[in-house]
């Protein structure tokens, strides 16, 4: 099971690598991909490229404004639910800004994870409690269905203190909490082992970082054998263990001797959700099937758009974009920097006895200055002097690629409350921020159905 489980874990190395690709270009560091370098025949970062010619790489970061304005947007349009005890938990749990950072890691990455148990291991009584699982962590069989209805395997990959692993796995038994404190501080094997209690900072299947202990949790859906019996005799229908069938069946002869109604029984196979706790070297540390009155498993998952199975978040489609408009903003950067700035060409022809260069450079900088000369030509006309800045046409390509951000992704002035016309209504301008909102409302009606689906399950927890 732990072998399916590091499967899993490997075929969502895809999704991982992505993430934190575009994770980087959300939070500015967008010079970090490794390209090849043809002068020095190997690959390094486009930022150490750019270095060796001279340039200073510029980030104008338009990723992270995109990101911050649709949560914005969807922070001001939430609403609280109607279910008094949904209000109750979302307060607990502080909910409103739990799913704006969720859906940020939505647009970042594409996947939304959260977590829904019911426990007594916080402070406070048994309560309800929701957390953001952290895609890095997360794992899940290849699924095709966006509903998520074809996962058979799903886990995640916990870091815990050791006395909060007691806690959790001991059972409250003497003899168990002994044995995991031994099992992760290596008394057991008589060698330490890394992986269970972790000495570095790599992330890794089997290894957790420095000072904490790793567990991986693994959700299976498996087919259980079980009696459904049905008692004659009180008109009552129930299920029971397999192994209870000699229990019923001595209950049967009791009731032929005694003349009364018998059980009738019948093997079924049903799906039901396991949970089993593993340590990082294999041992097994716990296993139980799913207590919660709803029998799936404590997770809700979203992965955005899932198109054959392929994960394509928001930030995806302006990387290119963002790219380019560093690129061109470098190249200005850089022009300006190697153009003549106020540098005058003064034959020496032209010089006469009476003025120095430094009068000349004095009045030639003044607004206004007269510099007396010799003309050589027949023209003996004064003639006034001005100069026009550097258009290398860089700064309509800079315009043309942020248009470009707005019309990929659909987050226009609009939306943002920029540039509006005094000229233009109120019913006209929420028209245009209506008709701003299609290019996100795939987006977000997948993310507030992610929500629903979180409601229901904390509602059957």
């Amino acid at each position: 099971m732990l072998e399916k489980a590091y499967k899993a874990w490997l075929d969502c190395s895809t999704i991982r690598a992505k993430r934190e690709r575009f994770k980087r270009y959300t939070y500015g560091q967008q010079w970090e991909d490794i390209v090849y370098d043809p002068m020095r025949k190997c690959n390094r970062t486009e930022r150490q490229i750019i270095e060796d010619t001279g340039r200073s790489p510029i980030t104008n970061n338009v990723i992270r404004q995109l990101v911050k304005t649709i949560i914005g947007k969807y922070r001001h349009e939430r609403e609280l639910p109607d279910d008094d005890r949904l209000v109750k938990i979302y307060r607990r749990n502080l909910l409103t800004e739990l799913d704006a950072r969720l859906l940020e890691e939505f647009l970042i990455s594409g996947v939304a994870v959260q977590r829904i148990t019911r426990e007594c291991r916080r402070p406070g009584a048994m309560e309800t409690f929701v957390d953001n699982v952290n895609p890095a962590d997360f794992f899940i069989n290849a699924i095709r269905d966006p509903r998520g209805w074809d996962v058979e395997l799903v886990g995640e990959l916990r870091d815990m203190s050791l006395p909060e692993l007691i806690a959790r796995y001991g059972k409250g038994d003497s003899k168990t909490m002994e044995h995991l404190r031994r099992l992760y501080t290596g008394e057991i094997s008589g060698i330490f082992d890394s992986r269970l209690l972790g000495t570095a900072e790599n992330h890794h299947f089997h290894q957790s970082p420095t000072g904490r202990c790793r567990v991986i949790e693994v959700w299976t859906l498996e087919m259980t054998e079980s009696l459904r019996c049905h008692d004659t005799r009180s008109h009552r229908c129930y299920e029971l263990p397999k192994g209870e069938l000699g229990k019923v069946e001595r209950e049967n002869r009791q009731r032929q001797t005694d003349g009364k109604l018998p059980i009738k029984t019948r093997l079924i196979h049903q799906p039901r959700w396991v949970c089993r706790v593993y340590a990082p070297d294999g041992t097994l540390i716990d296993t139980r099937p799913s207590t919660a009155p709803h029998g799936e498993h404590p997770y809700v998952v979203k992965l955005y758009p899932l198109t054959d199975g392929e994960v394509h978040p928001f930030v995806e489609d302006v990387i290119d974009q963002q790219r380019h408009i560093n690129r061109l903003i470098t190249m200005i950067d850089h022009i300006m920097g190697v153009s003549a700035k106020g540098v005058l060409l003064f034959p020496l022809e032209a010089k006469i006895d009476e003025l120095t260069w430094r009068d000349i450079r004095h009045q030639w900088s003044t607004c206004g200055g007269i510099i007396p000369y010799r003309s050589r030509s027949t023209n003996k006309e004064p003639a006034q002097i001005t100069s026009s800045g550097l258009d290398a046409g860089a700064s309509k390509l800079v315009e043309l690629q942020m248009r470009l951000v707005q019309e990929v992704t659909g987050v226009n002035d609009a939306i943002s409350g920029k540039n509006i016309s005094s000229g233009v209504g109120a019913d006209r301008y929420q028209q245009q921020v209506q008709n701003a909102t299609v290019a996100l409302l795939d987006l977000m009606e997948t993310f507030s159905s992610l929500l629903e689906l979180r409601d229901r399950k904390i509602l059957l927890t």
